[in-house]
């Protein structure tokens, strides 16, 4: 491997999978009533009792929103929700164990809870015990228990794990090498929305490693992470590769690149549309995953 390839695999590893996201950082907003006026909330939540409801305003003391912030009243919340098998609380009670939030840090505390919330459906869980088994943490760091783990996350459609598990299997981490399952991965990890496996599809078209080099998907992938939105660390990295690729094209196929980003970033968005709301299902799906590798509800936010 060349030294630049080395350099863009090592951008790669920098948008691997959100290592602890967490609840407050979700992407996710909360329903407009509950951030307006906390009360009804309150009450519907200490009058019946409702796990969901009950979830929810841990939610928003975990975030701050509407409320001050306050993580022993949001674990305390959590708790009381998960006592009703709410299987979000009970995700976001180890990634309070797992981040020391509201509660003294406990990574193996966190996996019971992580477990118990995947016995309860928890798609979000399955992602953040992958990404223990993948750092070790709180439990033997093990590579092939993280790919199935994140593979079992994937299946049931968490963009993250696909990306998770592309990486994976571009490195031979825990699974046979195999650069054609890892771009399909990666491909369906970025038309779900995932600005990182956005990344790392342009970085491994740039690189052509195991797939065909071609700048201009390198250049298409990375400009549509970037017209969707990526956090400061990946824009870093993205930008880095895209300059890359556009030197290598001249200004017609730079044109065309540009436009097919455009196209990528557009499919994307009104996918995005046509997805069902899964608030309107359940009272907020909390995500957590981890940045290298962090835990998941979502990014952390909470600096």
């Amino acid at each position: 491997m060349t030294k630049i390839q080395r350099i863009l695999f090592a951008l790669m590893l920098l948008v691997a999978y959100p290592v602890i996201a967490d609840t407050a950082a979700r992407d996710e907003t909360l329903p407009g009533a509950a951030k307006e006026s906390p009360q009804p909330v309150y009450r519907a939540a200490k009058e019946a009792r409702d796990p969901d409801v009950m979830y929810l305003t841990g939610l928003m003391f975990d975030r701050g929103e509407s409320v001050p912030r306050d993580h022993e009243e949001a674990f305390r919340r959590y708790a009381l929700a998960a006592e009703a098998g709410q299987p979000d609380a009970t995700n976001g009670l180890g990634l309070m164990y797992a981040l020391g939030r509201g509660v003294p840090q406990d990574l193996s505390e966190a996996m019971k809870w992580w477990i118990k919330a995947v016995d309860g459906g928890s798609i979000a869980a399955l992602g953040n015990i992958a990404a223990a088994y993948y750092r070790g943490l709180g439990v033997r760091q093990s590579y092939p228990d993280a790919a199935k783990w994140f593979h079992l996350a994937a299946v049931k459609g968490d963009a993250d794990a696909m990306n998770a598990l592309g990486l994976m299997y571009a490195q031979g981490l825990g699974v046979t090498r195999n650069r054609l399952k890892a771009i399909e991965l990666l491909t369906q990890s970025a038309y779900l929305g995932c600005s990182s496996a956005m990344i790392n599809l342009g970085t491994l078209y740039a690189v052509g490693k195991g797939v065909k080099h071609d700048n201009r998907l390198a250049y298409a992938w990375l400009g549509a992470a970037l017209l969707s939105g990526v956090s400061a660390e990946e824009r870093d990295a993205a930008v880095y590769v895209l300059g890359m690729a556009a030197a290598r094209l001249d200004p017609n196929q730079r044109a065309r690149a540009e436009g097919l980003a455009r196209e990528i970033a557009v499919s994307i968005v009104s996918g995005r549309a046509r997805t069902p709301d899964r608030k309107s299902a359940q009272a907020l799906q909390t995500r957590a995953s981890l940045s290298s590798f962090s835990f998941i509800p979502g990014r952390d936010a909470g600096q």
